[in-house]
């Protein structure tokens, strides 16, 4: 797999873009978000990169993140979701939007995107909702906290920043748990976004 291609950006399309390295120029379909971020032409861009096999055709997604690149890899493990409407998908929706909107079960953000019905939103939540608390939890964040002291809030909190929240919004959001109260950490996150929401 080409992990990413470092080069000057070439050519600015709809869906893709080409970036040229060393007298090749590599086409790479780019999600619309991505692609608002993008230097100037002419100039040198690093994208990380998706190499999909087919046994017609070979075709390189580019991310401006690894982040963003394992977001797409997650969305075609889904049933019905190709690379065509996973680039749709990150084009419509940022990351951080799209994993809150999992998370929160929100179907109408997810209907939204085009070539996604109510079947398709359905099952990203069900096959991906765990997956993606799971990697929010797992990516480092630093949260302030006392020394060698960790509890579900204090990993929520760090599961909100890694959804793109800041600091005072996460520790405002996730509850603070009364003696007797037992919540898990992914039941707090859930509490969390919803009180997000109501703001």
């Amino acid at each position: 797999m080409i992990e990413f291609i470092q080069g000057e950006l070439q050519l600015k399309s709809t869906n893709y873009i080409v970036v040229q390295v060393g007298g090749i120029g590599y086409r790479l379909f780019t999600p619309s978000l991505t692609m608002a971020k993008l230097p100037s032409v002419r100039e040198e861009v690093t994208m990380f990169t998706y190499l999909h096999v087919r046994e017609d055709e070979l075709s390189l997604y580019g991310f401006l993140s690894s982040e963003e690149r394992e977001v797409f890899i997650i969305l075609l493990q889904v049933t019905g979701i190709g690379p065509k409407l996973a680039l749709a998908i990150l084009s419509h929706l940022s990351v951080s939007e799209l994993r809150r909107a999992i998370i929160l079960s929100d179907t109408k953000s997810l209907t939204t995107i085009p070539g996604v019905g109510k079947k398709t939103a359905g099952r990203m939540i069900l096959e991906l909702k765990d997956k993606l608390e799971k990697q929010a939890l797992s990516e480092e964040e630093v949260v302030v906290r006392g020394p060698l002291h960790t509890d579900a809030r204090s990993e929520a909190i760090s599961a909100l920043l890694a959804l793109g929240y800041s600091l005072t919004e996460a520790q405002r959001a996730v509850p603070n748990t009364k003696k007797g109260q037992d919540y898990s950490v992914e039941e707090l996150i859930r509490l969390a976004l919803k009180n997000i929401a109501k703001y």
